[in-house]
């Protein structure tokens, strides 16, 4: 996955975990705590909102991977000097 595609589905975890958030008056991080603490009844949307919130764990993390290769380019490429910030930055090509 690209920069720009793990990025995509962060900010699309985010709006389905801000609907849950908005529908139960609870934000993920403590909706997932209790749900580890095991004090939650199992429920459709229980599972929904726990594989989001477990989705959006993994690409965070894919991200900071990403990222961390993608700033270690850069600062190989522009041999220790400061380098612009561009709209877009992409790992990979399109053809």
């Amino acid at each position: 996955m690209t920069l720009e595609e793990i990025l995509q589905d962060i900010h699309g975890l985010d709006a389905r975990l801000w609907e849950l958030e908005q529908q139960y008056g609870l934000l993920s991080e403590d909706l997932y705590t209790v749900y580890r603490l095991g004090e939650l009844e199992q429920s459709r949307d229980l599972i929904r909102w726990v594989g989001y919130c477990e989705l959006r764990q993994e690409r965070q993390r894919a991200y900071a991977a990403a990222l961390r290769e993608r700033l270690l380019a850069l600062r190989s490429a522009n041999a220790g000097t400061p380098f612009p910030l561009r709209p877009h930055f992409s790992t990979q090509t399109e053809a």
